[in-house]
C-alpha cells in the first residue's frame, strides 16, 4: 500500500494577500514523523488554478489519499477541484479538514469528500492515515464524517485535543522561500484557543468542538527554539497567527522571560500578533517590545458599553481605552477589530462609536463600516436560527444574514457599506502591508500607517455627516449625500492611491488579492 499522501489548500477569493498555511504544515509534520511521505501543493501561496493543482496532484504516484483544507472563501475552488479528481480517479479517497468541512461536514461529503476532518486535525490524520493503509474499518477513528457502503453517513466520536502543544513538531515549512521571495512574513502559532467567549466568535466554535483546555501553550523554550530556527533561515519578520497571544498562564512575568530568552539568543525579529484588551498592561506592552513586537491587532470591536455586553465581550469600554492609551504610549501600531454594526445596533451606539473612533484616531480599521459576521457554528448564529432570524446562506457562500432591527440605523448601515464598497479596494490594499505584515523595514510600514489612518478619517468625516443628516430628518436620502460624497471625494482617494502604488513600487511588493467578496 502506498505511503505517498498529498495535502493541498486553493487559492481563496479574498481581499487579503497570501500566507503560509501553517495548518498543512503541522499536518505534514506529524505525518513524516510516522514515516508517510508527504507532498504539499499551496494553491494561493503559489498563485496555481485548479487546473494546474490538479495537474500537480496527478503527477504523485498512487497517493494514499489527498488532503484538501477547505475553508469560507475557498470552498468552490475546492469543490471544483474534488469534482475533476472523482471524474478521473474515481478511486482516489479525498479527505477534507478545516473550518468549512467542520461545520459542513454532510455538505462536503455530498459534495464528492469521501472523509471528513473535524476540529483539530493532528491526531485525527495519522490515526486515519494508518487506519487507511490498513483498510481497516474507519469507526475505528475518531474525529470523522464518512458515508458507509450503504451510502448512511458516519460520524464518529470527536478526537480530544492535544493537550501539550510542545509535542507537536515543528510544522514543515517547504513553501519557505516562496513566502521569503514573496516578502510576507512567516508564520508561527504559539497557542490555540482563546478563554473569551464572543458570539460571534469563529475560533471558539471550532476548537470547542473537541474536549481540551480552551487554551493551550507552548513553553517559551520550545516556542523560541521554533523562531531561533526561522532566524537561522533568514527569516527577519514574523507574524504571531495565536488568536490571543496574552491568555492563560502568559502574565507580566512570562512576558519578561519570552523577551529575556529572544535577547539571550540574540534574536532580532520584528513580530506581530493579536492581543486582548483585557489583557493588556504597562509591562506586558514594555517586554513584548523588548522581544519585538511593533504591531497588535486588538478586538476592542466596539465603542459602546451595550453592544460590548452584546457581543459577550469580557473587555468593558474601560479595559478598551486603557489598552489604546498604553499602546500609544509604548509606540505601537495598531489595528482595531471593530464591529459597528449588528442585528440589535442603536443610533445612540452609533455616536459613541463615532466618538470613540475620534479620540483615539491613532489607531487604523479595514475601513470604519463592519458589521458582526453570522459564521457558522458560532452563538450567534445558532441564536438568531432559533429565533428565525437568520437569513441561511448556502455552505459554499457560506455568508449568513440578519437584519437590523432599528430602520434609522439601518439606513445609515446602507449608505455607509456603499460608500466603503466604492473604496474597499484601496482600504485592502492600503493596511494589508500593515495586517498581513511584509518583510519590509518598519519605517517602510509605518509610511503604510499614515495613509491608512488618512483613509480612517476621512471615514470619519462621512460617518459624522450621515449621523449629523439622520438626527436632524429621519427621512434623509442618506443615499443621495452618499453619492454626492463619492463624487467630491475622487481626487483625494486618487491621490492616495497613486502614493500607495509608489510604495509597492518603493518596496518592491505586489498586491495581487480581490476584492473583498463580504461586502
Amino acid at each position: 500500500m502506498s505511503r505517498n499522501i498529498v495535502l493541498v489548500t486553493l487559492a481563496p477569493k479574498t481581499h487579503r494577500t497570501s500566507e503560509e498555511n501553517l495548518g498543512l504544515g503541522y499536518l505534514k509534520a506529524v505525518l513524516v514523523e510516522a514515516n508517510y511521505n508527504v507532498k504539499i501543493i499551496d494553491g494561493w501561496l503559489n498563485e496555481l488554478t485548479v487546473d494546474e493543482v490538479y495537474n500537480q496532484i496527478m503527477e504523485v504516484e498512487n497517493p494514499l489519499f489527498v488532503g484538501l483544507s477547505s475553508y469560507m472563501s475557498n470552498t468552490l475552488p475546492a469543490i471544483n477541484l474534488i469534482n475533476k479528481l472523482k471524474q478521473t480517479n474515481p478511486q482516489l479517497t479525498i479527505v477534507c479538514g478545516g473550518f468549512g468541512p467542520t461545520f459542513y461536514p454532510i455538505e462536503h461529503l455530498n459534495n464528492g469528500a469521501d472523509i471528513v476532518v473535524r476540529g483539530e486535525g493532528e491526531k485525527v490524520i495519522v490515526n486515519l492515515a494508518k487506519c487507511l493503509e490498513a483498510k481497516s474499518d474507519l469507526l475505528n477513528v475518531k474525529g470523522i464524517y464518512y458515508k458507509d457502503s450503504q451510502g448512511k453517513i458516519i460520524q464518529t466520536e470527536l478526537e480530544p485535543l492535544v493537550d501539550d502543544l510542545d509535542i507537536l513538531p515543528f510544522p514543515s515549512r517547504d513553501t519557505l522561500n516562496v513566502v521569503l521571495d514573496k516578502k510576507s512574513t512567516v508564520d508561527i502559532l504559539t497557542a490555540r484557543g482563546c478563554s473569551g467567549n464572543c458570539q460571534f466568535c469563529s475560533v471558539i466554535a471550532f476548537f470547542r468542538l473537541n474536549k481540551g483546555k480552551v487554551w493551550r501553550t507552548r513553553s517559551i523554550k520550545n516556542i523560541v527554539d521554533e523562531i531561533e530556527s526561522l532566524y537561522k533561515q533568514g527569516v527577519r519578520h514574523i507574524k504571531v497567527v495565536d488568536d490571543s497571544f496574552v491568555d492563560g498562564i502568559r502574565d507580566e512575568q512570562w512576558c519578561q522571560e519570552f523577551a529575556d530568552e529572544i535577547n539571550k539568543r540574540n534574536i532580532k525579529v520584528q513580530l506581530r500578533g493579536q492581543i486582548r484588551a483585557d489583557k493588556i498592561t504597562d509591562k506586558i506592552l514594555y517586554h513584548l517590545k523588548r522581544a519585538g513586537f511593533f504591531s497588535f491587532a486588538c478586538g476592542i470591536e466596539n465603542g459602546s458599553e451595550t453592544a460590548l455586553k452584546r457581543m459577550n465581550k469580557k473587555a468593558t469600554i474601560e479595559d478598551n481605552k486603557r489598552a489604546l492609551e498604553l499602546f500609544k504610549k509604548h509606540d505601537y501600531i495598531v489595528q482595531m477589530g471593530y464591529i459597528l454594526f449588528d442585528k440589535d445596533t442603536t443610533l445612540q451606539e452609533l455616536e459613541e462609536n463615532y466618538e470613540f473612533l475620534k479620540k483615539h484616531d491613532f489607531t487604523v480599521t479595514k475601513g470604519i463600516f463592519s458589521e458582526m459576521y453570522s459564521a457558522e457554528g458560532t452563538q450567534l448564529t445558532n441564536q438568531l436560527r432559533s429565533s428565525n432570524e437568520l437569513i441561511e446562506s448556502d455552505f459554499i457562500n457560506n455568508n449568513n444574514k440578519y437584519i437590523i432591527v432599528d430602520e434609522t440605523v439601518r439606513k445609515v448601515y446602507d449608505a455607509l457599506k456603499y460608500w466603503h464598497k466604492n473604496h474597499s479596494e484601496i482600504y485592502d490594499k492600503t493596511i494589508d502591508p500593515i495586517t498581513a505584515p511584509k518583510a519590509i523595514p518598519l519605517e517602510e510600514i509605518r509610511k503604510f500607517y499614515e495613509y491608512a489612518l488618512k483613509l480612517k478619517n476621512k471615514d470619519l468625516e462621512i460617518f459624522k455627516l450621515l449621523l449629523e443628516t439622520i438626527n436632524e430628518d429621519k427621512n434623509a436620502n442618506l443615499m443621495a449625500i452618499i453619492e454626492e460624497q463619492i463624487n467630491h471625494n475622487q481626487k483625494f482617494y486618487e491621490c492616495i492611491e497613486e502614493e500607495v502604488n509608489r510604495l509597492y513600487e518603493q518596496n518592491e511588493l505586489k498586491y495581487n488579492a480581490s476584492k473583498n467578496p463580504f461586502i
